[in-house]
């Protein structure tokens, strides 16, 4: 029974693995290019304004973390390293300052739920960070620290929970609608007229207009050109 929880474990970390994408061409430290293999929509996942950074958490054991995405800070006394995330001692006379992680690594579960995770800090130290997209507003949680492993969630709002564009579906929509309707004017002008006796090209309804219709452009088109050409136009007297 125990080896078929493990494997079934194993199993489950493997999907997870599958499913979870490195960002594509053009991300940066705080902005992933993202493409989800099921749909094939691509997202960019943001989060250089999602927060005013340095972004500082506090907890409860006299100190707190200073959180920066977008950039490295020298974080360490008193030797300082590049850092993303600093754990920083709040007064004397205990002062000290603990990397804890830089160089982000972004796993990406969907549009809404993705994770980035720092590491190589002091002693080892690693941070991961978890986004949470929902119907909350913007908040940052310390949730663990163990054995120089930290763990944050930033829950933000997303104005839907599927984060899809869907105005080029509504276009496309709206240009099926149209190419429908004439259509459907040509092909019931077509069986009128053919009822009334007409043959050929006489079927189309209003044949006069579209016989026109060149003559009708070209002439709206010299009316709108004739002052940058600094010519007048003026219609023919009938």
């Amino acid at each position: 029974m125990a080896s078929v929880l493990i494997w079934a474990a194993l199993f489950y970390v493997l999907l997870q693995q599958a499913r979870s994408q490195i960002c594509g061409t053009g991300s940066t430290d705080c902005k992933c290019l993202w493409t989800d293999p099921k749909t094939s929509n691509s997202y960019t996942l943001d989060i250089s304004n999602l927060l005013k950074y340095p972004y500082i958490v506090k907890d409860d054991y006299n100190q707190y973390y200073e959180y920066t995405p977008c950039a490295t800070i020298p974080c360490g006394v008193p030797t300082a390293t590049p850092s993303n995330v600093c754990q920083k001692s709040v007064a004397q006379p205990t002062v000290y300052q603990y990397n804890c992680g830089f160089g982000p690594v972004w796993n990406v579960n969907n549009s809404t739920y993705y994770i980035i995770k720092y590491t190589g800090g002091t002693g080892g130290r690693a941070t991961t960070v978890t986004f949470i997209g929902g119907n909350t507003p913007t908040s940052v949680t310390k949730v663990t620290e163990v054995t120089k492993l930290y763990s944050f969630t930033v829950n933000f709002p997303v104005a839907s929970s599927s984060g899809r564009d869907v105005s080029g579906f509504v276009g496309f929509i709206l240009i099926s609608l149209i190419f429908v309707a004439f259509v459907a004017y040509f092909v019931a002008g077509a069986v009128i007229m053919y009822n009334k006796g007409a043959r050929g090209i006489e079927m189309i309804p209003n044949i006069g207009f579209w016989k026109d219709l060149p003559f009708l452009i070209k002439d709206g088109g010299l009316f709108v050109l004739s002052p940058c050409l600094g010519q007048k136009f003026s219609y023919t007297k009938m």
